[in-house]
């Protein structure tokens, strides 16, 4: 058998691109998948929202539409049951709108562009904390503003609303009668807000999903109304601005949501 040096060098590099082939499609289906990962993690996260807000949807429109069916078939209906059915169907009513103006809020806050300006923390919480004073009145809760001036760049709607968001659903699990102190805490590269009540407190079982959406604690579920959006909808609001929030609950002693964002800017000269 003749050993020939061409035959050899001819197999060799077959053989070489073959496996540089291989190698090839390998790194090729690698990053691919890299690639795409986001993309199938967006579209999961949009089925399962798609799913949940159905789902909310789904229960008052069942509520109504069950109500309104025994009511026609009941010829011997009073006045009295009449009108207990059309406050009935009033309140599954209010339950979509809240629903569907949380989701549209959401919607707007995705698309709606950032406005950056220098601003005044202290004054944004002021804003805030103005436009919830009917509701805290209604519990008898005093929010005080212990925040000092502390001047950076933002998107000051983004941090208002975020701020309303907080400080409302302090009021909602906080107890007639209490306190909720909004303080501001600055260092040499952020800014922090921390809102702070004397709330019935969050489980450390959940504590890792109350930032998701729908999500809400057993307890929550019995004692205040709602969809478990906005601290989902405050969240994302915060990332727009480049801000992050975190959350220190205690059960029956109460919670403490602190949010940190950049220091963009120093005061402005004056």
């Amino acid at each position: 058998m003749t050993n020939d040096p061409d035959h050899s060098l001819g197999a060799g590099l077959v053989i070489l691109n073959i496996v540089v082939l291989c190698i090839g499609i390998m790194l090729s289906y690698l990053l691919a998948r890299i690639t795409l990962r986001p993309i199938e993690k967006t579209l999961d996260e949009q089925d399962r929202y798609i799913a949940d807000a159905s789902h909310e949807l789904r229960t008052p429109l069942a509520s109504t539409l069950l109500s309104n069916e025994v009511a026609l078939k009941n010829s011997g209906l009073t006045l009295l049951q009449a009108r207990a059915i059309i406050e009935g169907n009033i309140k599954d009513m209010q339950q979509l709108r809240s629903l569907s103006d949380a989701l549209l809020q959401e919607s707007e806050n995705q698309s709606s562009a950032l406005k950056l300006t220098t601003v005044n923390i202290h004054e944004i919480v002021q804003e805030a904390i103005e436009q919830l004073v009917v509701i805290a009145s209604a519990k008898e809760t005093t929010i005080k503003n212990d925040t000092t001036a502390m001047w950076l760049t933002t998107d000051p709607d983004a941090l208002r609303k975020a701020l309303v968001i907080l400080i409302e659903n302090a009021i909602k699990y906080s107890p007639e009668k209490s306190m909720i102190t909004v303080t501001g805490r600055r260092s040499q590269s952020t800014s922090a807000i921390i809102v702070t009540d004397q709330g019935a407190g969050i489980n450390t079982d959940d504590l890792g999903n109350i930032f998701d959406r729908f999500y809400r604690t057993d307890h929550s579920r019995a004692q205040v109304a709602g969809y478990g959006l906005g601290l989902s909808i405050a969240k994302k609001l915060l990332e727009k601005i480049d801000g992050k929030m975190s959350v220190e609950s205690t059960v029956g002693t109460g919670s403490e949501f602190t949010i940190v964002l950049p220091n963009r800017s120093d005061r402005p000269a004056q």
